[in-house]
């Protein structure tokens, strides 16, 4: 086993609890052979995607058929297959072949063949990570230094600690045009050492935004995912070293003193009304297992495209983290300024104009003396030509860290249905589970695989291909508290198999007033 886990799984203690039961779950297909044994190298300091290599024996004799197993290791998880890999054993049961590392913290992979199957192995990746800092003056006309960190050593990171330099890995710095626009300014690669560096001249003053970006790793049987930095504000003075521009308060390095706390979170596999109406197979299934990027196709589907698209127009970022989809508000996980704007990820290339969605959230904020981000999961059309101020959205939740209610609602022309439902506490470090099915005739909302609300009316469905979109809402530049949004997969499942929805709480209807 690996001989890091303790102490790693100790410090992630806050973030994610994980049972520490090495006994296959009920159900399980497979028991462990006396005989069989598992090892993985490298057995720590990898990320995610990262090539490690399995070798051990299955205790059996002959040449035989083996599969990789995946546990989550929550209180109601089993072991599931991995899709699209198989290999053969020798004829007296060893084994040795190469494949990703997961990027879950505290998961188990196994070996089977029929029943027999090794021990689980525990995983513990790093989470890849970098920095952008301006190493020397920005001042218009002037080269000035912006330096990449690959390795960087980040207060409350211990998921960081250990990252080891891929030399060689592209490196590209981007200027922000807008939210949804970043424009490529250079490229460079790593060094031996794990840094990179740009030299980038400003002919006016004023605020500049960049980033770096981490390129794919693709060598070496390697599926490391591109990976970007947080926006980097630079203020660029003109000649005579006065500041030029002017930016809120929020953009402020200095922080607050204040009480933050850090409650312990609990887990457990969740009901979900694809599971208990039947919705299966899944159109699609973005479950960032190993080394994905925001532009990797999803794990698993029927059909199995799309990619996410990242905006920002404040200090937050989009990035996958711990085996899922996160927007997160600034780089620093503590309680100080920095976090404004607004942040969000929407998925393109994989529309339904009538179908199911359902996706798994969590909001961490350990922040409570500024305002609460609006967090949101939408449907929203996917051709911008469609988009219509918002008229056609579908709300599949929304609410904030620290209420106890979450809200959603249908959008159509002139009219709006809005439901409220308790969750019986703040939703904050809750793993939620929110689904919505749409056909031509009703919207319906879902709630840990309960129906919550119903609208049965032609004019809520759009008739137009929509798509999923996640929202970290801010108030311009104003300082928010500092939000996670962690969404551990996002699926999606046509109409036609399981059972459709006739009937549910209707929601209260209203006029609606375009935002254009």
């Amino acid at each position: 086993m690996n001989a890091r886990l303790p102490k790693r799984a100790a410090l992630f203690l806050l973030a994610t609890a994980v049972s520490l039961s090495l006994i296959a779950a009920p159900g399980a297909s497979s028991t462990m052979s006396a005989g069989a044994s598992l090892r993985v190298s490298p057995g720590d300091d990898y990320v995610g995607g990262q090539a490690v290599t399995f070798s051990g024996n299955i205790d059996l004799g002959g040449v035989r058929t083996i599969r990789l197993q995946s546990h989550m290791d929550r209180p109601g998880d089993s072991w599931e297959s991995i899709d699209g890999f198989s290999a053969k054993t020798q004829s007296n049961g060893d084994f040795s072949f190469v494949h990703p590392a997961p990027a879950m913290f505290g998961i188990r992979y196994r070996v089977v063949s029929g029943k027999a199957a090794t021990p689980g192995w525990t995983f513990e990746a790093l989470s890849q990570d970098l920095t952008l800092e301006a190493a020397t003056q920005p001042v218009t006309g002037v080269p000035f230094v912006l330096e990449v960190d690959t390795t960087p050593t980040l207060r409350r990171r211990p998921d960081t600690i250990g990252l080891r330099p891929i030399p060689g890995r592209g490196v590209t710095l981007q200027r922000r045009v807008d939210g949804d626009t970043w424009e490529q300014v250079a490229r460079t690669e790593v060094s031996q050492y794990g840094t990179a560096r740009f030299h980038v001249t400003e002919p006016d003053p004023g605020m500049v935004v960049y980033r770096a970006v981490q390129e794919n790793w693709h060598e070496g049987g390697n599926r490391i995912g591109w990976f970007p930095s947080f926006p980097l504000y630079v203020r660029v003075q003109d000649l005579s070293g006065r500041a030029a521009g002017s930016t809120s308060a929020a953009l402020s390095s200095s922080s607050r003193t204040m009480a933050c706390h850090q409650p312990v979170v609990g887990d457990a596999a969740t009901n979900t009304a694809a599971g208990v109406r039947g919705w299966a197979p899944s159109l699609f299934d973005f479950a960032w297992v190993a080394g994905e990027s925001l532009t990797s196709p999803p794990y698993r589907g029927t059909r199995k495209q799309g990619r996410w698209v990242d905006y920002t127009d404040g200090g937050g970022r989009v990035n996958k983290h711990n085996g899922g989809l996160m927007l997160d508000s600034k780089r620093e996980n503590d309680c100080g300024n920095g976090d404004f704007g607004t942040t969000r990820a929407t998925l393109q290339g994989n529309p339904m104009t009538y179908g199911r969605w359902e996706v798994r959230l969590r909001l961490k904020s350990d922040e409570t003396r500024d305002r609460d981000y609006r967090t949101m999961v939408q449907l929203v059309p996917e051709r911008e030509s469609d988009y219509a101020c918002g008229t056609r959205n579908i709300t599949i939740a929304e609410m904030r860290p620290h209420s106890s209610r979450v809200s959603f609602g249908a959008n159509a022309r002139s009219k709006r249905w809005k439901g409220v439902k308790s969750v019986g506490g703040a939703v904050n470090n809750r793993s939620l589970v929110f689904a919505v099915e749409v056909t031509k005739k009703r919207v319906s909302w879902f709630l840990g695989g309960k129906v919550i609300g119903s609208v049965k009316s032609r004019a809520a469905s759009s008739d137009v291909p929509m798509t999923l979109r996640l929202s970290m809402v801010g108030d311009g530049n104003h300082e928010m508290n500092h939000t996670e949004l962690i969404s551990d997969w996002q699926r999606a499942f046509p109409l036609g198999r399981g059972k459709v929805v006739t009937s549910g709480k209707k929601l209260k209807q209203s006029t609606l007033k375009s935002s254009c």
